[in-house]
Formats: C-alpha cells, sequence, structure tokens
C-alpha cells in the first residue's frame, strides 16, 4: 500500500507497525522486502515522492560545504522514492578479504549475503577475482594483467538499465505486498528518544504543509542515506542534547569517500592495446569491467592507500553509443518517452553504432567502444582511517525546519601521496611495455604541485560507523545504535572503511543481513 502524506489534510492517530524503515532507497527498500519476505509488519517512510522535485533536491544544495568540497552531498543524493537507484551506474564489486579485515563482521558473512543480493539484482555469480572470473568465464586472461606487476584484477559486475531503479522492481513490489505500507513526502523531523533513552518512542513526521504525523514500532531503522543519517541523529535534540546515539561523541565522525582523479589520457598504441586487452566483457546479458588494484605487497612497500585504477570510457556527445546509453538512462528514470522525442533527430544517424553494440555483445562479448571515445586511465583512493573528515550541524534552519548540514571534508596529504606512488607504478610499467600513448596529467609527478581535478566519487560513507567499542563507533557488528536497543542504521554510514571496492553489493548484503536478524528478533 501508498500512502501520500502531501495529500493529508490533518494530522492522524500514530502509525504503528513491528519495524519502520526511515528512507525508501536501495538499503531501505532491500530491508523492507527481506522483512516482508518474513512476515513482518512494515512501515516504509519516504521524504520524497514518485518523482524528482525542485524542491526537495534545493534542500541538499542548501548544505554548507567546508575543506575540500564535498560534491557529492549536492549531486549525489536524490530525495524520491527509490533513492539514488533512480540514476544509480549500477556497478557492483564485491568487498576483498583485505578490505573487510578491519571489519567487525566476518568476510564470509558479507560474502553470504553478497551473493543474495546478485539474485536480487539479477547479475551473473561469476567471481571477483581476476584468476578466477576469467577461468569461469572460459575467457583468456589478458597479458597485460601479469606485465603490470604487484597489481590485482578483479572484476565488477553491472545490472541491466532496466533493474537500476528499485522504485521500478523492489518498490512495485513493496507497493503490492499486503504486509508493507509506503508512506511518501514524509519527512521525519525528529527520532523521539524515551526518558530512559535507552530507546525511541517514536518518530516524528511532516509534510510539506507542516502537518505532522507520528510512527510508532518495535524496531525502527534509519536508512536515509550517509549524509541524512547523521544529521537525523545529531538533530534529534529534544530528550538528548547531543542527539541520538551520540553519547561518546562519534555521529558525524569517520566521514569519509573515495577521492577519484583522470590521471592520464590514452592515445594511439596505448588506447589500442588497453582496449584490446581490458575493454568490458558481456556474458549472459551482465557487462564486466576489470579493475587494477593495488596488491597489498605493492601497498605496503610504497606505503600507499587501498587505491584501485579503472579503464573511463567516454563517448563523444551525440554519438550513437552515447545517444543508446542517455535513451537506456532515461528508461530507468521513468523518461523514455521525453528522451525519444529529444533525440529523435539522432536516432537514425545513431543505428550503426547501436547495431554495433549488440553485435560485439553477442558475437564477440565484449563492449564495442567508438573510434572517438576518449579513453581514460582514472583512479580511486581510499580515505585514512580514521579519516579526519565529519559531518555536523549548522547554526541555521533549512526550508523544512531542520538544522542545516555541514559536510567537512578533507583529502589528505597521504591520499594525495597515494595517488602520485600508483601513477609512478603505472608509468614505470606501461614504460617497460612499450606502451606509446599515454598522456599523463603533468602535475601528477611535481611533488608540491596541486594535483587539478580531485572530486570525490559520490560514494558517501561513515558517520555512523560501526564497531565493537561506544567510545569509537556509533552502532555494533549487528548495525544497532550503542545504547538504543530498537534503533538500527542500513545504509554506507555505518562502513568504518570501504577499501577501494564500489559500496553499494555490501551496503545491500548488510541491509540484507540486518533483515534476517530483525525478522528472527521479532518471530
Amino acid at each position: 500500500m501508498e500512502i501520500d502524506l502531501a495529500a493529508a489534510e490533518g494530522s492522524v492517530e500514530s502509525v504503528r507497525s513491528q519495524v519502520c524503515v526511515i528512507g525508501a532507497g536501495i538499503a531501505g527498500l532491500v530491508l523492507a522486502r527481506k522483512l516482508a519476505q518474513r512476515d513482518v509488519d512494515v512501515v516504509v517512510i519516504e521524504a520524497g515522492g514518485r518523482g524528482i522535485e525542485e524542491d526537495g533536491q534545493r534542500l541538499f544544495a542548501e548544505a554548507e560545504l567546508w575543506g575540500q568540497a564535498h560534491v557529492g552531498t549536492i549531486d549525489g543524493r536524490a530525495r524520491v522514492f527509490g533513492g539514488t537507484s533512480v540514476w544509480w551506474g549500477g556497478q557492483v564489486l564485491g568487498m576483498s578479504r583485505d578490505a573487510a579485515a578491519a571489519w567487525p563482521i566476518a568476510w564470509e558473512e558479507l560474502a553470504r549475503f553478497s551473493a543474495e543480493a546478485e539474485r536480487l539484482i539479477e547479475v551473473d555469480a561469476l567471481p571477483y577475482e581476476g584468476a578466477e572470473f576469467f577461468a569461469a568465464a572460459r575467457a583468456a586472461v589478458p597479458p597485460m594483467l601479469a606485465e603490470l606487476g604487484e597489481v590485482d584484477a578483479r572484476v565488477s559486475k553491472w545490472m541491466t538499465f532496466s533493474r537500476r531503479n528499485f522504485a521500478g522492481t523492489v518498490g512495485k513490489e513493496l507497493v503490492a505486498h499486503p504486509r508493507v505500507r509506503i508512506y511518501l513526502h514524509a519527512q521525519v523531523m525528529e527520532l523521539l528518544l524515551a526518558a530512559s533513552r535507552t530507546h525511541l518512542d517514536a518518530v516524528v513526521v511532516q509534510n510539506a504543509a507542516g502537518t505532522k504525523f507520528r510512527f510508532e514500532a518495535e524496531q525502527f531503522v534509519l536508512a536515509a542515506g550517509t549524509v541524512e543519517t547523521s544529521r537525523l541523529l545529531l538533530g534529534s535534540r529534544t530528550v538528548a542534547a547531543e542527539g541520538v546515539g551520540n553519547a561518546n561523541d562519534q555521529v558525524g565522525r569517520g566521514f569519509h569517500d573515495h577521492v577519484t582523479l583522470p590521471v592520464a589520457t590514452l592515445t594511439g598504441a596505448a588506447r589500442e592495446r588497453i582496449l584490446r586487452e581490458l575493454r568490458p566483457w558481456v556474458l549472459d546479458g551482465t557487462v564486466h569491467s576489470v579493475k587494477l588494484e593495488a596488491s597489498l605487497e605493492l601497498r605496503e612497500r610504497l606505503g600507499m592507500n587501498p587505491i584501485l585504477a579503472h579503464i573511463a570510457l567516454d563517448e563523444p556527445e551525440g554519438s550513437g553509443v552515447a545517444v543508446v546509453r542517455e535513451l537506456l538512462t532515461a528508461l530507468q528514470r521513468g523518461e523514455f518517452g521525453r528522451a525519444l522525442t529529444t533525440h529523435a533527430a539522432q536516432i537514425p544517424g545513431a543505428g550503426v553504432e547501436a547495431v554495433r553494440l549488440a553485435w560485439e555483445a553477442t558475437m564477440e562479448r565484449r563492449r564495442f567502444v567508438s573510434k572517438n571515445a576518449a579513453v581514460k586511465l582514472q583512479f580511486n583512493v581510499a580515505q585514512d582511517v580514521p579519516s579526519r573528515s565529519r559531518v555536523m550541524l549548522g547554526d541555521a534552519m533549512d526550508a523544512s525546519g531542520m538544522p542545516l548540514v555541514v559536510v567537512d571534508w578533507c583529502v589528505s596529504e597521504n591520499e594525495v601521496a597515494t595517488l602520485r606512488a600508483y601513477a609512478e607504478h603505472f608509468r614505470k610499467r606501461f614504460e617497460a611495455m612499450g606502451l606509446r600513448g599515454v598522456e599523463w596529467v603533468p602535475e601528477m609527478f611535481m611533488e608540491g604541485v596541486a594535483l587539478p581535478g580531485i572530486e570525490d566519487a559520490r560514494h558517501a560513507m561513515g558517520g555512523a560507523c560501526m564497531g565493537v567499542d561506544p567510545q569509537s563507533s556509533v552502532v555494533d557488528a549487528e548495525l544497532t545504535v550503542h545504547g538504543v536497543a530498537n534503533l538500527s542504521i542500513a545504509g554506507a554510514a555505518t562502513f568504518p572503511t570501504g577499501g577501494a571496492q564500489l559500496p553499494t553489493l555490501t551496503m545491500m548484503a548488510l541491509a540484507l543481513r540486518l533483515g534476517e536478524r530483525l525478522a528472527g528478533r521479532l518471530a
């Protein structure tokens, strides 16, 4: 059932459920589905509506950005049913054993729920580790991988466009489920802590007209996205002046992302060889991309943070491949009709490249790349642990009546040094391989000169980090907020580290694991 509070003319009696999930993004919807499958009564609260709305998105633009501007705080979030899945690229990569070593959860347990998440999003079950992937896919191992030295190949997976927007898949399933109620345009204003501070009594919600609603549940789960999770915890101050779950001043700390930077453009012979050996594979409908991750040995030898390189393909605007991608992206966002009109004049001319895309995917099991596509080497580096970055509250209020959020994002000297060291490793290897046509960003090898183009990868993590010690974390290994027995957190906000991997698959795995545990607790 779907209820839009924008149409509510007056307050209603308290809404009660077994579990109240705050946020209808990827983590919230995956969790709600798991609970519903276990016959749990679930309410899902979403601040946005069915489509992207300017007023809602404008609230993100009011955030204060300190230090290095964290662009993902403003344009990496979506206030809408489905959350960021409405424009998500659909790429997943399982967490490595090395990255999981710093977590209070065993890698094997994460892998079990990651496999369940793969089935949910309908990607194949091929391994993520390079050697295992090529053996399972019965594909030749690219010779370049051995020549790069001290680099571990890992292989990501891309969902089909038709399944990337969770509103149209998991969300559609939940709307029809008899045990689920979804409330739209329901902005959470406060998590109401009991006087004992040991549990939540309720959640206060407000619609655009200022009408208040009260939601009560046996268990509450905050799945509102990384930045909003910290804001809601810090901003719920009626009972505890420091906020909910913040007795040890840990909420908002340990915020981190991947620092990303294009380091080289590949032309000529270098472009030709890298595309021949490393352009994506297409197997049973799933696209696979190679990631070149620094081995543990290389990182220890050079003192680097976890870092990976990938080949970024940028098709020119108006090309056949670009038009096909734009149409598929519009399909993901539910705007296919409008996109057909916009690109009507380009579609006939794009037909040749569209046919090449389909031909190479079917016959050669590879992704077609046009001759005019820009091919770049891009780095993603994990931030220091603990990160010095932090989410805080500002003094002013936003248009909804909530405290403004402040994101103080720091890029450390060590993170920049990691980018430079990995670039130097690749430069030496490329020279040894005789690759010609690698146009490096010159500042990469100029000590003391700022690197241009550094950004966040829109992979916001942390702020409500998990750990065994309440003095240095916000949630425990079960994702329960320390000291607040009926409040859990789902999402990348709980990640104590991100490694160099993409966060979404692990985020889904954690949501599935949490759903299994909550269902068992409520049975």
